[in-house]
């Protein structure tokens, strides 16, 4: 489309799989679609096929689903797939739903290609696992061996989030996604982990990046969100935050046929995982038994510690940082340059994707 005289340019199409994407990015269905425009949602289904809007319904789409007139002029350059995610959740969340999130993801996967363009992401530095997966004692050396390479020792590790930024894995909100949907993880031109915000939970946030991080080191190719693959992947996660050799040696003694609470209080604000995560790794680790294991989450459970636990509070929040500061070290111009080109509003990437873009200099005065 001409700036100047707003019409649209010879040559250009109108691209009835930008609709579909924007639509299904949003979560309307089509008869929202028919809704907004006043049609049918056959005449909806229509200009997802081979129709073409008129200027007011173009405008209408346009406002209704956050993304500019240009953006449906524009060929979809590459679709994120259900095959290539790996879904976090393994309940009952409809592909609906994860098609919705995936859409999502490929709108910020428009504004990443744009901003690669101008700021130096960091390099991807990790070793993904490209044998099967055989065993439990396989996933502890794969987990060891990312530590070893990344140079991270056998402590706590400080800040998840800021460890996988490190090493070339972007990290994005997204807000208001469907509760059924904890947060996901797929490569496809760079690796991504998508979180949830509605779980404000700084032990199961942490725990939701390492979880990702193994499907992303262990599972490239591989389809995942069956229970097997779920489990491996939650058991990377257990070796990384919490490695045997070290952690083994600090579970406090039992006091006779009960755990020492206090004493995995201070384990908890020390690796800063959730009080479920250290009797799970105690029992895998044969430190309890699996009838000590069950009486501590018998007591979890009438405590009332299944969403929030103790100590939680004193846990802090971990939240990305990489395509934040990507954002802050463009000038204005050229962040309106990426915003048009990737074709979406500047309110979406404040709402949706909770980043906060450049302001006009004039905006200051």
């Amino acid at each position: 489309m001409d700036d100047r005289t707003q019409q649209l340019a010879l040559g250009d199409e109108f691209s009835p799989d930008k609709l579909r994407l924007a639509r299904c990015a949003s979560g309307w269905s089509l008869a929202d679609i028919g809704d907004l425009l006043g049609v049918t949602r056959q005449y909806a289904h229509k200009l997802e096929v081979n129709g073409f809007p008129s200027a007011v319904q173009l405008e209408m789409l346009s406002t209704a689903l956050g993304v500019t007139q240009e953006f449906f002029f524009a060929p979809r350059r590459s679709s994120v797939e259900l095959e290539q995610c790996h879904f976090r959740s393994v309940r009952a969340s409809t592909v609906t739903v994860k098609k919705s999130i995936a859409a999502q993801v490929e709108l910020f996967e428009l504004l990443i290609d744009e901003l690669d363009k101008e700021v130096a992401f960091p390099d991807i530095s990790f070793r993904t696992h490209d044998e099967p997966v055989t065993s439990v004692d396989t996933i502890e050396h794969i987990a060891e061996r990312f530590r070893r390479e990344q140079s991270l020792g056998l402590g706590p590790l400080s800040n998840v989030t800021r460890l996988v930024e490190k090493i070339g894995v972007l990290v994005v909100n997204i807000a208001e996604a469907d509760d059924r949907i904890d947060a996901f993880s797929l490569h496809n031109k760079r690796p991504l982990i998508v979180r949830n915000t509605a779980k404000q939970n700084p032990c199961r946030q942490r725990f939701d990046i390492a979880h990702e991080l193994g499907h992303l080191v262990m599972h490239q190719g591989v389809e995942t969100g069956c229970r097997h693959t779920e489990d491996q992947a939650n058991q990377f996660a257990s070796a990384l935050l919490m490695p045997r050799a070290s952690f083994a040696g600090e579970f406090p003694a039992m006091r006779g046929r009960y755990l020492n609470w206090q004493a995995l209080g201070e384990l908890k604000l020390r690796w800063k995982v959730s009080f479920k995560a250290l009797i799970y790794r105690a029992q895998a680790l044969d430190l309890i038994s699996q009838e000590q294991a069950k009486s501590g989450f018998t007591y979890l459970n009438r405590k009332g510690f299944t969403r929030r636990e103790d100590l939680d509070d004193q846990i802090e929040m971990e939240s990305p940082r990489l395509v934040q500061r990507a954002l802050d070290l463009l000038d204005h111009a050229s962040w309106r340059k990426a915003l048009k080109a990737c074709g979406l509003t500047r309110e979406m990437v404040e709402s949706r994707f909770m980043l906060t873009p450049p302001e006009s200099p004039l905006r200051l005065v």
